[in-house]
């Protein structure tokens, strides 16, 4: 396997499996909605387009899993087992798993039954997939927390071990913050266009209010940014008492050329003029779920 992976060949290897399994899942989801008599809704046109988005979906996060979970070296970095922080976050996503299964769902009483229980499944499949990055954003407010014990002196590190640290946490809160945003606009669209296919088959608007897939996408991206901003604004808070650890404030207060030139290298190098905005905006648009969602309420095709 590692030799095949290293051939030339490996990335069209991994888009006709991902495209066999982006079939096969969307078949499946589509006979599994047909089941328990709900065939006829099943083989409409709207309901065939959501089934093959959630093999799509599907395909997705396991891309995004497997492509993630190198974040969760907690082992190497922070010396702690894995399992410890795996185990959180499982307690975090099922608290979160049971909150929607108690708020409930506009589609819980509506026809085709099966319904629900693949927009269930498809939730635990997304809270699966984020998990590296969720415990990657962990793994990394740890380390923030070990180097400002360096910035206060208690412990000792060298300058350029601690600049390679920011660096690299700096890296891990992008894919972190990408992978996110991914999985929530993901959900979102399915949600849209889960609405879109009741609407089409008869199913009255009062049922299944356009607000819903707003609130939905409201509180995902709600969360992934408590998730993200406290992170963030850790690592910016260090990365600027490193730069003026290393550039401090004159005596005389009189900056000069150099000191100048030095201090906006470093400042660029790490990024610290980034601000939470521009990093969500960047990262793929963690907002595009609410937009996605607001676009769900205002287009009339998703009505």
């Amino acid at each position: 396997m590692t030799r095949l992976r290293k051939h030339w060949l490996w990335p069209l290897v991994i888009s006709v499996l991902a495209l066999i399994a982006f079939a096969g899942l969307g078949l499946l989801t589509r006979a599994v909605l047909g089941s328990r008599g709900n065939r006829a809704l099943a083989d409409t046109g709207e309901f065939g387009v959501w089934s093959l988005l959630i093999g799509a979906s599907a395909v997705l996060f396991a891309f995004l899993f497997a492509h993630s979970v190198h974040l969760t070296a907690w082992r190497r970095l922070a010396g702690v087992a894995l399992w410890k922080p795996a185990l959180a976050y499982g307690i975090f996503a099922a608290i979160l798993f049971a909150f929607q299964w108690k708020a409930g769902s506009p589609i819980g009483d509506l026809k085709p039954t099966t319904a629900i229980g693949i927009s269930r499944t498809l939730l635990a499949l997304g809270l699966i997939a984020a998990a590296p990055a969720v415990l990657g954003l962990w793994l990394n407010h740890t380390r923030l927390r070990r180097i400002s014990r360096v910035l206060d002196g208690e412990t000792r590190a060298r300058a350029d071990d601690v600049l390679g640290e920011l660096l690299d946490c700096k890296r891990a809160n992008e894919v972190c913050l990408t992978v996110l945003a991914l999985i929530v606009s993901t959900a979102v669209i399915d949600a849209g266009a889960q609405r879109r296919a009741f609407l089409a088959t008869g199913t009255p608007k009062e049922a299944f209010p356009a607000e819903s897939v707003l609130l939905y996408g409201a509180l995902f991206t709600a969360i992934s940014l408590l998730l993200y901003v406290p992170v963030f604004l850790a690592w910016k808070t260090r990365s600027v008492r490193l730069v003026d650890e290393i550039y401090p404030l004159p005596r005389d207060a009189r900056p000069t050329e150099d000191w100048l030139a030095g201090r906006a290298r470093l400042t660029q190098l790490l990024g610290t003029d980034a601000t939470v905005g521009k990093t969500v905006t960047v990262a793929f648009g963690i907002l595009a779920p609410l937009a996605v969602s607001a676009l769900s309420v205002a287009i009339p095709g998703l009505k």
